[in-house]
């Protein structure tokens, strides 16, 4: 029965490496897909995208040439705030922004990697908030009159949903809102009736002639178009986000609510509509650009370290890892072995847990994880050590734990302070060492120990 419970775990072990190692393939299409999902490499490692935003000249449709007023440093690095907290909200890592404060150019490298572009094309999309009057250029209220912005949704007994964008006005805008509803139409149902009247007024203007007894023709207009005259119609409001018309569904005190596409009940609609909604809430809230820009620069540079030369590295560290792996087996005989193999497990689930937290992995975090591997390897050799002496799985596990664990304080320590650095090559290094510090405190209790036990009762 013990026998059959080791055979099982190695197994497990066995079944875990070959995943981590090899992979899961499935037919997608034509072709075999490797599901287990890649490393989050860094730049130094897997290579930059580079990419330069300048001040635009024009040329670039639905962009606006500045004015030689608005070229200044204060503006500048407004933008360049708001790429920061683009990328931020979009959850990018492992980038660096610098800008150019004589002329405004902006210079971004990006790791490259599945997301790039889209982070690429948020650099310069616009958020730009506007009410004009319709047809013409006086602008009523700008995206200076917002405060943030956030999305909602509502569902009817039916089924529908309907998707909000809604716009927090700041002091000045709510003051400016107060008065452009006085003498325009904002809402969607007073500029349908506007446009309504507007069309009728048109349509119902006629002209009548007659010739008095000098042959003198005059024109003059029915009663009901001189009612219809009479009668004052507002002007109309257009509000556009990011260049694009949405009607205003209300408004209150200090808040707009912006319909975000139709009521329906279909999944999709709504959800790209929830995403278009979240889209320019990001936008919004990210910050102002008060000059255009335009992507100057979108090129890929590779990374000084070739992947020859990792493949050469971990080959070392494995060849390394199997030497010590047979004189363990020569010194402590079968427990030797199953340590071995239990740590062979434990460096496949390192690897998916890596995989799978979404750990950026710099030359730092391999740093990090030679170290881990490190550790694991002297709590193995104590363990094996101490079971010489007491005899006793349970106790030299429980004394080397206390050990270990008290002579790496100080590599704690810096762990966790290494996890909330703002500096990428830190952070990888101290969530890589949190991670490995974790799995080595509970797989080697739940899989070496139960190993050596299942060994030390045969």
């Amino acid at each position: 029965m013990k026998k059959v419970k080791i055979i099982t775990i190695i197994l497990a072990i066995v079944l875990v490496s070959l995943v981590a190692f090899g992979g899961v393939y499935i037919q997608t299409q034509n072709r075999m897909e490797d599901k287990v999902k890649e490393y989050s490499l860094g730049r130094e490692l897997n290579g930059e995208r580079v990419v330069e935003i300048k001040v635009t000249d024009g040329s670039t449709e639905g962009k606006t040439k500045p004015s030689d007023e608005e070229l200044t440093v204060e503006n500048y690095e407004t933008v360049k705030k708001t790429v920061e907290n683009r990328l931020k909200d979009l959850g990018a890592q492992d980038y660096t922004i610098s800008l150019d404060k004589e002329n405004g150019t902006i210079r971004v490298e990006l790791p490259e990697n599945s997301n790039t572009d889209t982070y690429v094309y948020y650099l310069t999309a616009s958020g730009k908030v506007e009410m004009k009057e319709k047809d013409t250029e006086n602008v009523l209220l700008n995206d200076s009159m917002i405060k943030k912005a956030q999305y909602t949704y509502t569902s009817n007994a039916d089924g529908a949903y309907q998707v909000y964008l809604e716009l927090i006005l700041t002091k000045d805008g709510q003051a400016k809102l107060d008065e452009v509803k006085n003498d325009y139409a904002v809402l969607a149902t007073e500029v349908s009736e506007a446009e309504s009247k507007n069309n009728t007024t048109s349509d119902n203007t006629t002209t009548e002639s007659s010739t008095d007894e000098d042959n003198t023709t005059t024109n003059t207009t029915t009663e009901g178009t001189e009612t219809q005259k009479s009668e004052e119609t507002k002007k109309i409001a257009s509000l556009t986000i990011a260049g694009t018309s949405y009607d205003i569904e209300k408004y209150e005190k200090n808040k707009i609510t912006v319909k975000i596409g139709s009521q329906t009940s279909n999944t999709t609609t709504v959800n790209n509509s929830i995403a278009k909604a979240a889209e320019l809430s990001m936008l919004i809230n990210a910050g102002k650009y008060p000059i255009d820009y335009e992507v100057d620069v979108n090129r890929y540079v590779e990374s000084d370290i070739e992947q020859q030369q990792l493949i050469y590295f971990i080959a070392g560290v494995a060849v390394i890892l199997v030497i010590i792996f047979i004189i363990a087996t020569i010194k402590y005989k079968g427990k030797g072995l199953l340590a071995s193999i239990s740590f062979i497990g434990f460096i496949a689930l390192t690897s998916l847990l890596l995989r799978y937290t979404n750990v950026i992995i710099s030359i730092e975090g391999i740093g990090a994880i030679l170290l881990t591997i490190i550790i694991n390897l002297k709590l193995n050799q104590m363990i094996l050590n101490k079971t010489k002496t007491m005899d006793v799985v349970s106790e030299a596990t429980k004394a080397s734990y206390k050990e270990l664990f008290t002579s790496i304080i100080p590599i704690i320590i810096i762990t966790i302070v290494f996890c909330f650095s703002g500096w990428t090559s830190l952070s990888s290094f101290g969530m890589i060492m949190f991670w490995g510090l974790v799995l080595i405190a509970v797989y080697n209790i739940v899989v070496t120990k139960t190993l050596l036990k299942l060994k030390e009762s045969k």
